[in-house]
């Protein structure tokens, strides 16, 4: 696998940098599956991965394919906004303990889709068909990702919903469920820890933790009431896994082999 990077305009007319983990040989014309994914920062480099720490994007999918286990596919990062990030995969606007949001994730989801997504299909060797197109996030980004795959529901075939910080706007995101999101048989990999507010000494708070678990459960009731597929569904509960890049990398492996299960009992 090889990486490369590019830079693409985004809505206020800053160059954003998208990394892409790709095959090294392909056939001429042959295109790949392809895993789109938020917080590109963390994905792949250590340095510039938040605490150091990456999701072992690269490591997990080599291993697999070493193993015969997984088909050479494309992953496609993109960076999150930094001191915006909220901004950016905030759907909604909000105010919440110390963070909040301008809401205009509504906005950065139609140029993802209709902007940054032909870009990047006509430039590499991408497959566009939606059962070869993934998305994935973690925390806010896991927010986008279940925001998107609910409002383009043609889009994308399966979603992977890391840790979803819905909380911080939980009533518009499941009035949103309720009254306009569709899943139209998406297949959704659901991972949320027991422990995912963990304080910088160590301690836990359960009450804060259970309401990721109980805000997930309630995305999942209401994806699978608009159409998300209950057999393909997966649902991992963490048992002391928290809210860091190094739980969700503890997942890679599996989550790559739920997105490639398609393509294996189609081929």
């Amino acid at each position: 696998m090889k990486r490369e990077d590019i830079h693409i305009e985004m809505l206020s007319g800053e160059k954003r940098r998208v990394r892409l983990l790709l095959p090294e040989r392909l056939k001429a014309g042959e295109k790949v599956p392809v895993l789109y994914m938020f917080d590109g920062q963390n994905l792949f480099e250590k340095e510039d991965a938040f605490g150091g720490v990456t999701w072992g994007v690269q490591e997990a999918l080599e291993a697999l394919i070493d193993r015969q286990e997984a088909l050479p596919m494309a992953v496609v990062g993109i960076d999150n906004a930094g001191a915006c990030r909220l901004d950016e995969y905030g759907p909604w606007p909000f105010i919440v303990e110390n963070y909040s949001s301008a809401g205009e994730g509504g906005n950065f989801a139609k140029h993802f889709i209709e902007r940054i997504l032909p870009l990047l299909e006509k430039e590499y060797p991408l497959k566009t068909e939606r059962e070869y197109r993934a998305l994935a996030g973690s925390s806010m980004g896991g927010l986008m990702t279940s925001y998107i795959g609910a409002t383009y529901p043609e889009m994308f075939g399966t979603l992977g919903v890391f840790s979803l910080a819905s909380w911080v706007s939980e009533e518009p995101f499941i009035e949103m469920l309720e009254k306009e999101g569709e899943y139209r048989n998406a297949r959704i990999f659901l991972q949320v820890g027991t422990e995912e507010e963990r304080e910088a000494e160590g301690k836990v708070d359960y009450e804060h933790s259970q309401t990721y678990i109980d805000n997930s459960m309630r995305f999942l009731k209401k994806a699978l009431k608009k159409g998300a597929s209950l057999e393909d569904l997966m649902v991992k509960i963490g048992a002391g896994k928290t809210h860091n890049e190094g739980a969700w990398a503890s997942y890679m492996e599996e989550f790559i082999q739920y997105v490639q299960k398609p393509y294996f009992q189609k081929d």
